[in-house]
């Protein structure tokens, strides 16, 4: 079995379709050849790792320059990365690796993405049209690669630019089909030859940022994702929102700050975090390798706090700010940014002004008609809006008559709160054109799809977390399933699907 992809097992699909043919305890070897200059220490070695871990996969790291290529016939999964396809080949020629590779696509099953997968076809001459540079240095005399499959792919396909131009011209030169491969999809071919199209059909955009999935976590309940990443690979999210950033190191507030509420849970933990330039120097270098989009959650009590914040943001690897503007505004007296449209609309323009990245605003549902705020995001220049943010709350000590919460009151948030979240979701989406991402209460794929259907494109999942850290995976399993037993291809099916009486 052939499992050929665009940049891994990144995607719910492509985990799940080469889970069918990983036995419990497989072993898998994990070729790294295809960098010549990192080998082990390529930072997408380690995801690859996590992924074939995740299905239960026994991994071990092998090189064509450094190993015996017999070693490899003791694998049932044996999987190649990306990098440079040339040299990659070059090297499997030299130490006579084509016929092991054939043997274990008869046996067992190969993958390869990126480079490995471009390798496995018959021809680079589909690869030569997009990155000949890399032929440099590396001897090869014609553009045969191993054909052990016939199917030619392009993979990291986008349509902007020249990419899908070149693709036709050539198809229409060389009398052929090329298989066009966008992050997180893939092509299974059998021993027979047959061909399946592994298409991601979870993916959804957002602002101009492609997530391999819907389910994003939702910003104070993740924290910068490495607790999580020993339950799963982070690339099985579509993307974290990260725990609430400020200019400067805030110690948060102090205890108690988090109780337990019928269906829920109240948090006034208070924006604790290290501070932004802590974040891009510790957080930001490992979150970049993990295969996810990155969402930087900005927070601050003056305008100028969150136009600062977002300026040191800028250069980096960020895919979009959202902003937090359920922050109490000390130059009018603590009051919130997000409960007047006049605040929604201030921070908004002044932020824009100077952020770079695609801009979310998270909404307050602390407000008279959430659908105006949304409207002043959005005619201040948002690219997208969150929503929603917790429900004010409050719990109290009948023994000692003092609020559980040394705040007073907290952010409600939990299961009480879909119903709320629903309504405020579908009552924006009637106002903005803009895409909407929702969140607030949602636990299961039957809430997921609710939410969808309410109006919003892309999901968050937080509360949940602390009860089930696998929970976004069960919502994307459960999306998937629910959408091929009702012939749905693409999410925006179920975007503002409902029907009102």
């Amino acid at each position: 079995m052939i499992l050929l992809c665009s940049n891994g097992l990144t995607s719910q699909v492509l985990l799940k379709e080469a889970g069918k043919f990983c036995p419990p305890g497989a072993r898998a070897a994990l070729i790294v050849t295809a960098d010549p200059v990192y080998k082990e220490k390529n930072y997408h070695v380690a995801r690859s790792v996590q992924q074939l871990e995740y299905l239960g996969c026994q991994v071990d790291i092998f090189d064509f320059d450094t190993m015996p290529v017999k070693m490899l016939l003791s694998y049932q999964v044996v999987e190649m990365i990306g990098g440079n396809p040339y040299y990659l080949l070059a090297s499997i020629r030299a130490h006579g690796g084509e016929s092991v590779l054939r043997k274990i696509a008869e046996k067992g099953l190969l993958i390869g993405w990126s480079a490995g997968a471009v390798v496995l076809g018959p021809t680079f001459a589909v690869a030569d049209c997009f990155i000949s540079h890399l032929r440099e240095n590396v001897r090869l005399d014609n553009q045969e690669c191993l054909g052990i499959t016939d199917v030619q792919i392009l993979p990291h396909y986008s349509q902007q630019g020249d990419m899908e131009a070149i693709c036709q011209a050539y198809e229409k030169r060389n009398h052929c089909s090329v298989m066009r491969l966008y992050d997180g999809e893939g092509v299974l071919v059998d021993q027979q030859g047959q061909v399946k199209k592994i298409e991601n059909k979870l993916k959804v955009t957002v602002a101009g940022v492609e997530f391999q999935n819907p389910l994003i976590a939702a910003s104070g309940t993740f924290g910068f994702g490495h607790e999580y990443n020993e339950f799963y690979p982070l690339s099985a999210l579509g993307g974290i929102s990260c725990k609430g950033i400020t200019i400067k190191e805030r110690p948060g507030n102090p205890p108690p700050r988090v109780t337990e509420t019928p269906g829920g849970m109240l948090n006034a933990v208070g924006l604790q975090n290290p501070g932004v330039d802590h974040f891009i120097e510790h957080d930001l270098p490992w979150l970049s390798q993990q295969g996810t989009k990155i969402i930087a959650n900005v927070a601050g009590n003056a305008p100028e706090d969150y136009c600062a914040t977002v300026e040191k943001l800028n250069d980096t690897c960020v895919d979009m700010v959202e902003l937090n503007i359920s922050c109490p505004n000390v130059k009018q007296g603590g009051v919130q940014f997000g409960t007047t449209t006049e605040g929604v609309y201030g921070i908004t323009s002044e932020v824009r002004k100077h952020c770079k990245k695609p801009l979310m605003v998270k909404l307050s549902p602390n407000v008279t008609d959430i659908s105006e705020m949304a409207v002043a995001a959005e005619s201040a220049g948002a690219d997208a809006i969150s929503m929603i943010n917790t429900l004010t709350g409050m719990r109290i000590d009948i023994r000692t008559r003092r609020p559980i919460i040394r705040n007073n009151t907290g952010g409600l948030s939990g299961p009480a709160v879909l119903p709320v979240a629903l309504r405020m979701v579908w009552q924006a989406s009637q106002k903005v054109k803009i895409p909407i991402v929702g969140l607030g209460g949602i636990s299961t794929w039957q809430d997921a799809v609710e939410m969808l259907l309410a109006g919003a494109t892309a999901l968050q999942i937080g509360t949940v977390l602390f009860t089930d850290p696998y929970a976004p995976i069960k919502i994307a399993q459960g999306l998937s399933d629910y959408m091929d037993e009702n012939g749905i291809q693409s999410l925006s099916e179920l975007t503002g699907g409902v029907k009102p009486w």
